[in-house]
């Protein structure tokens, strides 16, 4: 899931990741962005991201749920904090492919 607007993904089904202001998606005030209470199969989980630069370098996700495409497979919970310090390319690459990756190479 991602945990800014272009990286953040609904960490339960159902949620809506369009819906920055809101309390599914989180909250954004000027360069902090924070949710304060989500869920995630194991509880409750709440989390910040504070920017340093109008450009957002970094990325970061937190997936939840089942680990392999069969529902009755292994369920866990995946975060991944991804550094952009040399731009976002690298980061970002990460979040988009790291979990589907290591999902399919560990429990195709």
């Amino acid at each position: 899931m991602k945990l800014v607007a272009p990286c953040w993904k609904p960490s339960v089904e159902g949620e809506n990741s369009n819906n920055r202001g809101g309390d599914v998606s989180g909250r954004l005030d000027g360069l902090l962005w924070y949710k304060d209470s989500g869920h995630h199969v194991n509880g409750d989980f709440s989390m910040a991201v504070i920017q340093a630069n109008n450009l957002l370098e970094d990325h970061s996700q937190l997936e939840s749920g089942p680990l392999s495409s069969l529902e009755s497979g292994p369920h866990g919970t995946f975060v991944g904090i991804y550094d952009g310090h040399g731009g976002p390319e690298a980061s970002r690459f990460l979040n988009e492919h790291l979990f589907n990756n290591f999902k399919s190479a560990l429990f195709p």
